[in-house]
């Protein structure tokens, strides 16, 4: 769980792949950040990565999870305006699968919540490990990964799919399971995993393709364009960019957003088919480039 003074220690751990007791490293590692956001703050009036507001802000929430931290965020800065599109395609009842893209992170699967959970209250998402200490245990479906991006809980994390569908629950996943890059003209997300394919043919779930008109900001490329070429490593470089990915948030709180539900898609169809259809939802949002 966070740490009581300091309430991201656990989510910077978890994102920088680092053992509960590095507590060296991470002291060096929030000194630094913190040196980045003053310096950010001197020179243009406002943070880089943000980590003093947002941990401000979830002590503010006090602990608030699921339903409560999810209404407590969509109402700050005079309120996120949703709009939804293709509702119809979600069933109110039994299973649903809404494979989505996932253009930037956290507030993805908020701005989703916020327009399903009164049609569909039993959402779950498949989620990183690190964000059941803030939605709960029982509104994600967990992915534990390593920091070369392998999943690690691949056979637990299917399984407990399959039983949310199976007992008529309905669930949300992000096809490629990683915040896409920018190549200049438009999102690049990567080939989108086969999971929901396999789950959905191993349940006769049909597939609802899903997409939501947002981006994070030049900020977040152009760090994570950085990383890459000081590392030569893709892994290395979403994991440096994840450390905005709160703050990211924060500035997309207030906002005005559309969101796409499309037709459903027979259920086992291929990964390329999926994410294709998804992003055609938001036309001009993603590159015309092949995906890696």
């Amino acid at each position: 769980m966070p740490r009581d003074n300091n309430p991201l220690d656990q989510i910077l751990l978890e994102r920088l792949h680092l053992p509960e007791d590095a507590t060296t490293r991470l002291r060096l590692m929030r000194g630094l950040i913190h040196m980045v956001d003053g310096t950010s703050r001197s020179l243009f009036g406002k943070p880089f990565f943000g980590l003093r507001e947002c941990e401000a802000l979830w002590r503010d929430l006090d602990l608030v999870t699921d339903l409560d931290l999810i209404d407590a965020l969509l109402s700050l800065d005079g309120g996120t305006t949703l709009e939804p599109h293709g509702l119809e395609h979600i069933p109110k009842t039994g299973p649903a699968l809404i494979a989505s893209t996932h253009p930037t992170g956290p507030f993805d699967f908020i701005a989703h919540a916020g327009a399903l959970l009164k049609r569909r209250p039993d959402l779950k998402v498949v989620a990183h490990d690190d964000t059941r200490n803030f939605l709960g245990p029982d509104r994600i479906v967990s992915v534990r990964v390593n920091r070369h991006n392998r999943t690690l809980s691949a056979r637990a994390t299917m399984a407990a799919m399959e039983n949310h569908l199976r007992t008529g629950g309905a669930l949300l996943v992000f096809g490629s399971g990683r915040v896409p890059n920018s190549d200049g003209t438009g999102l690049l997300e990567r080939r989108w995993r086969p999971g929901p394919s396999r789950v959905s043919q191993s349940c006769n779930v049909p597939i609802i393709p899903a997409s939501i008109n947002v981006r994070n900001s030049r900020y977040y490329y152009r760090l994570r364009t950085l990383a890459w070429r000081l590392s030569g490593s893709d892994n290395f470089a979403v994991t440096v960019g994840s450390l905005r990915y709160l703050i990211e948030m924060l500035d997309q709180l207030g906002g005005r957003y559309d969101l796409h539900y499309g037709a459903p898609l027979a259920p086992g169809s291929p990964p390329e088919v999926l994410q294709k259809q998804a992003e055609k939802l938001v036309p001009g949002l993603y590159s015309s480039a092949k995906p890696s």
